[in-house]
This record gives structure tokens, sequence and C-alpha cells, in this order.
């Protein structure tokens, strides 16, 4: 869809700065070891329907995302948009306005340039510039560098000239290491691949536990009558599984998704799916709520048809799910960086 739609981490970020660097063979720079920048302490991973999913919605803007969720009943912990595409500008005002709205900010970026020009070190000024104006923010974020790079519509796409699984490898590993090192742990890195790409090569690509927070999934049911696709729900669910084979444990989150159901049924499908969500032990899940002009793609808002407006709130109106209403943006934040819910509110 990416293409298609146009204190504890002071803490960690000062014992990261305090350890001396290292030659990485894996991209040919020097840098500090990642075991001074590790991801953090999760959990285990769980499957039950106890522990919460954080609600999110990208709908372009945070006055959009919040009227949207007071639309559906719930506004959500997750403000998530698309940066600047083949951009290295940061809107670090919209990460602000994020969190004063209860929300944590989650940002998808297409970097410019390619992956070769990445992993030799040819964007590394561009990278650090990128990462100061991301540390100054100053609070916990997720990051989806190369979202859907397993899909066939991105710069960065896997099968592109250049673009191969190793150089994808070499490319997270380095922009992992240098953004680590100016925003230490905030920079939540969320590695995410497409539902209907290739899984192929996605094993090769895998950097490597220490240099993923969460794995992400974006994943929509394009079925505008529940007549076409009865079986289409949930499509994450067969990459989830896949990627779960090689992923060490790495919680999951469903990054992007919608239902293009047309009908009141659609308020039932979010229902479902939060509840799916729950069982297959995601942290977060974050609903694409916009329209595409001039494509054929159904139209994603919530808002539309206003008669599934009852059944949206009825689904955000169930058990665990997490939201400023539920709980305040530092305790989500908590959660989201430790993937334990037990830490978050102790």
């Amino acid at each position: 869809m990416f293409k298609l739609l146009g204190a504890a981490a002071g803490v960690a970020l000062a014992t990261a700065m305090a350890v001396a660097p290292t030659a990485d063979a894996s991209t040919g720079t020097t840098t500090r070891p990642v075991s001074a920048l590790v991801v953090g302490a999760y959990s285990s991973r769980t499957t039950t329907t106890a522990r919460p999913v954080i609600w999110g919605i990208e709908a372009g803007s945070v006055a959009a995302d919040t009227a949207s969720g007071t639309y559906a009943g719930l506004a959500p912990g997750i403000d998530s948009w698309f940066g600047a595409q083949s951009s290295w500008s940061v809107n670090t005002s919209q990460m602000t306005a994020s969190r004063a709205a209860g929300a944590i900010p989650m940002i998808a970026w297409s970097p410019p340039g390619t992956l070769t020009d990445i992993k030799n070190g040819a964007a590394d000024a561009q990278i650090i510039s990128y990462a100061k104006s991301l540390a100054s923010y100053g609070h916990p974020f997720y990051f989806r560098p190369f979202a859907e790079f397993n899909t066939q519509w991105e710069s960065y796409s896997l099968g592109k000239p250049g673009n191969t699984p190793q150089a994808m490898y070499a490319a997270w590993r380095r922009v992992f290491r240098i953004v680590r090192q100016y925003t230490g742990t905030n920079a939540m890195f969320t590695w995410t691949v497409g539902y209907s790409g290739t899984t192929s090569s996605l094993k090769t690509a895998w950097p490597g536990a220490a240099y993923v927070n969460y794995v992400g999934i974006d994943a929509y049911d394009w079925c505008t009558k529940a007549s076409w696709c009865p079986g289409d729900r949930y499509r994450y669910k067969d990459m989830l599984t896949y990627v779960r084979g090689f992923d060490e444990g790495r919680p999951a989150v469903l990054a992007e998704t919608a239902s293009g159901l047309m009908t009141s049924g659609r308020g039932a499908w979010l229902g479902a799916a939060l509840t799916a969500a729950k069982s297959d032990g995601l942290y977060a899940l974050v609903w694409y709520d916009e329209v595409v002009p001039n494509t054929t793609q159904p139209d994603w808002r919530l808002a539309t048809p206003s008669s599934a407006q009852a059944g949206e709130r009825a689904a955000l109106s169930q058990p665990n799910i997490a939201s400023p209403r539920w709980r305040p943006v530092s305790t989500l934040e908590k959660y989201a960086m430790t993937a334990n819910w037990a830490a978050a509110i102790s």
C-alpha cells in the first residue's frame, strides 16, 4: 500500500554512547557494537487475549486521526503516517502533536537513493542528519524504513536492479546503527513486509533480532461485498506464520490494515480482526483510514459507510484495546518499548 498511497531510553542512549566503536564487517563502517544498542528486554512472545493491543489510525494528520478515532469511538494510541517519499525531511512537529494527543508516532520511511548507496555508506551524511532530527523528538516512536520491501512497487523492492536480499540486510543494519547512535532505543525499528509480497528472500533479508524491535505486516481485505470473498479476512495470518519461522521471537504488529466492505458489516469485521490480533499475539493494529483518489481502491475510511459506525464503536469497546482513553501515552510508550504490559503499568 505504501507506494500506491502515494527516561529508560535516555539511560540506554547514555550507555550506548559510552561504548567504544568497533568495525562492522556487514556494512563496512566503523560504528558502535550492536550490544550497546540492543532493542530492549522483551518478554517472551505469547498468544493471549489478556494482553492489550494498541489501537492505531493512519489518516494523514493528527487532526484527521483524532477525528476518525472520535467518530469510531476510540482515540488512537498510535498515530501513523508515511514520511515524505524519497526525502530526508522529518516532521518533528507532527511527532510532538501526536504525543500531545496521547498517541505514539509511527513513521514509514522511503529513503532516497538506492540500497547500494545506503549499504556502501554513500548516504551516511544524509542519514546522520535525518537521525539527528528524529532524536530531537525525545520520546519513543515506531520507525518503519523500507516498508513492504518484498512487494513490487517500491524503489527499494527486492528484485529491482541492485536490490538483493543481501543489500537489504546490509542497508537495514547500517540505517539501524546510525539512527540508534542518535535516538537510542527511542527509535523502535519495525521490519515491515507486505502480506501479498514474495516470501522467497525474506529469510536472507532478515537483519537479525538484535536489529529489529517489531515485525510489521501490512494486510488489507479488498472485498467490498462480503459475498465476494468470504474467506478473505485477516490476510496477515499466512505471512505471520511464515515470518515467525525465522524472526527469533520478535513481537509483531499489524502495521497497516483495513476492510473494503461498503456495508454495515465493516464494524463486525473490525471487531473480529481485533479479537484475532489479540489471540495471535499481536501488539498493535493500525487502521489505514484514507481514500486514495484516482484509483480503483475501496474507500478505507471508518466513516464509510456510515451504517458501520455502530459496529465500529462496539468493536472498539471490547476489552484490552489500548488507547489514550484507557492509559496515558507514557504507559503506552512503556508497553511499546518492552512488549510487557505488567512492566508498563507497574
